[in-house]
């Protein structure tokens, strides 16, 4: 019984970051990448996860129908920018990028859609999970900023004592994939029910560690 991770880049031509981490004793069983969506179908395949845990947006703000600045599509809610749980990751203190029309995430979110969509046509469950999220509450707000050699260390340093098998890996790592196996993790998180969701059912769902406060 595994748990799949999934950092997910916005373009094909770069490579997509994949943990798979077994349910049972929290143990790394593979470290790969994908580069487009019929790779990481494959991958899937081949290890047929009980959970898949994706790091981005996997659903738009309630009452749209896309991204597009031209299109007339607006959200349910006119009150606010994004969706729920972001909302609520900003209640937090956790800063995110809105699922808004206009976002520079904008590719990446239409990809992780239709990745979800194609994983869950083939039966398997999926997840959304924010990397950053489970960063800042598993470990602190004294995480180095993402893109440097001193965040690299510091999620090295703290991810290598809680997954089972990773110190083999520990000098290959890049941010991407800490952040693969953080999602795992949170998707491990998730299966023994230690996560909270933030967002609705209707809109969607983030799963987020527990904070240590609400155990």
């Amino acid at each position: 019984m595994t748990v799949l991770g999934i950092d997910l880049r916005s373009s094909p031509q770069h490579d997509s970051s994949v943990a798979i981490l077994s349910e049972s004793d929290m143990s790394l069983c593979e470290l790969t990448s994908f580069k487009t969506n019929e790779e990481l179908s494959r991958i899937v395949l081949d290890n047929r996860p009980n959970q898949i845990a994706i790091g981005t947006p996997l659903t738009l703000p309630s009452g749209m129908c896309c991204l597009d600045q031209a299109c007339p599509c607006v959200s349910d809610n006119l009150t606010r920018k994004g969706r729920q749980c972001e909302i609520e990751l900003a209640q937090m203190g956790i800063s995110c990028f809105f699922t808004s029309k206009g976002s520079i995430i904008t590719t990446l979110i239409y990809r992780a859609i239709a990745i979800r969509k194609m994983l869950e046509g083939m039966g398997y469950p999926v997840i959304e999970v924010y990397p950053h999220a489970s960063k800042v509450i598993l470990f602190g707000d004294g995480v180095p900023p993402k893109n440097s050699q001193a965040s690299l260390d510091f999620l090295v340093s703290r991810l290598t004592p809680m997954i089972t098998g990773l110190n083999g890996y520990s000098e290959s790592l890049d941010i991407h994939s800490c952040d693969a196996l953080l999602n795992a993790y949170t998707g491990l998180l998730y299966s023994e029910k230690s996560t909270e969701a933030l967002g609705s059912d209707h809109e969607g769902i983030l799963a987020v560690p527990k904070l240590i406060s609400s155990q």
